[in-house]
């Protein structure tokens, strides 16, 4: 949502992003973040002179989330309404309240695109939020009722639109995730971790969420010691100690203009998703990590499950089994690196052009 933001105001709109409201526990500096977020809500919201986007954190008295309290259907509502006078003045000071158009990429968001009041709302879904460890079992149809009520639901592939359209969501627009071209131009410096070790880089970029087949890198981390295995991304707790114990290198989460130059010294970019503890959640997942890899020239080694494109300029293995995915990656080291591609070869993947069909769609609805 960061870079359709920004390429909403490259195309010249007046762009506020609101992210989910912190509570009071933010206040007493507890939660990811909190400083930064409770700091945001004080100040009233601030615009990023680089990305041109007011961005603002609210305020709610009543925390909410995906806990089972918390989530529950009665319970958000109550939690928006203490929250909505927050959020409309704030973006009535911003000058962005009763926008032309206004999109939120989770149900449990809908106070935000509500106090909003915009003339066309979006809802933008790129996962499925019944899939997720902790949704309750309304999860499914909430999201497909809050669908249901928006002028337009966006879905990253056919699959979703085919899910959604089973549950009577007949309005979707298909746009494909794609990357900020901008931050791959130029190539970086080798990153100081890998020139020092010497070997081979194998990366990944993400979340060390329950999409992760835990068993699989650390399989495969032990059976290929003379390659480094580079995490880029949120990795704690018991699945961090193991991976460090194997060897593995984990860099933490890193800003985005450092990411291009540790994946265009790497080798090889993996995408080592599990099918058997989240498979109904897998398939409906679009990488946006594999556009990322496929701009650095990478190869591409993934496990069959996610939506994966075909037309990568660069090779791509789909594997069934651990064996095949440590294989392909032995193979992709053996061969010379693909040539990294040209920007026109990419240009396909920029957000600006993957939105153009949006566009096109507000276009249509405003008149303008």
């Amino acid at each position: 949502m960061h870079h359709i933001a920004r390429s909403f105001a490259k195309a010249g709109w007046r762009v506020g992003f609101l992210s989910a409201p912190i509570a009071l526990p933010h206040l007493c500096g507890f939660g990811a973040d909190a400083s930064e977020r409770a700091a945001s809500w004080r100040s009233g919201g601030a615009h990023d002179t680089e990305a041109a986007v007011w961005h603002y954190v609210p305020f709610s008295p009543l925390p909410w989330g995906v806990s089972p309290i918390f989530a529950h259907k009665s319970y958000v509502p109550v939690a928006w309404r203490f929250a909505r006078r927050g959020v409309r003045h704030a973006l009535q000071r911003a000058g962005l309240f009763r926008p032309d158009f206004a999109c939120a990429d989770h149900f449990l968001h809908e106070g935000l695109l509500r106090a909003a009041e915009p003339k066309l709302s979006a809802f933008r879904r790129a996962d499925s939020a019944a899939g997720f460890p902790g949704a309750r079992p309304d999860f499914a149809e909430r999201e497909a009722d809050f669908a249901r009520r928006t002028d337009l639901t966006i879905v990253t592939h056919g699959k979703s639109a085919d899910d959604l359209a089973s549950r009577g969501v007949a309005h979707t627009l298909v746009i494909n995730n794609g990357l900020s071209l901008d931050r791959f131009r130029h190539r970086g410096d080798c990153p100081h971790a890998y020139h020092v070790d010497g070997r081979p880089v194998v990366v990944f970029v993400g979340a060390a969420d329950q999409r992760l087949d835990i068993d699989l890198l650390l399989s495969a981390v032990h059976a290929r010691p003379q390659y480094l295995w580079a995490f880029i991304g949120p990795f704690k707790g018991a699945l961090a100690d193991a991976l460090r114990a194997a060897g593995a290198l984990l860099l933490g989460p890193l800003p985005h203009e450092q990411v291009p130059a540790y994946l265009q010294h790497a080798r090889v970019g993996i995408v080592p998703f599990t099918r058997t503890r989240a498979e109904e959640l897998i398939s409906q997942v679009s990488s946006l990590k594999v556009f990322e890899y496929a701009a650095c020239g990478l190869s591409v080694v993934a496990m069959r499950g996610a939506v994966l494109p075909d037309d990568l300029p660069v090779p791509l293995a789909v594997c069934d089994s651990n064996h095949e995915f440590v294989d392909a990656i032995d193979l992709a080291m053996a061969l010379p690196r693909p040539p990294r591609p040209e920007v026109r070869e990419l240009a396909r993947y920029d957000w600006p052009q993957r939105l153009r069909p949006l566009f096109d769609w507000i276009e249509r609805r405003t008149g303008g």
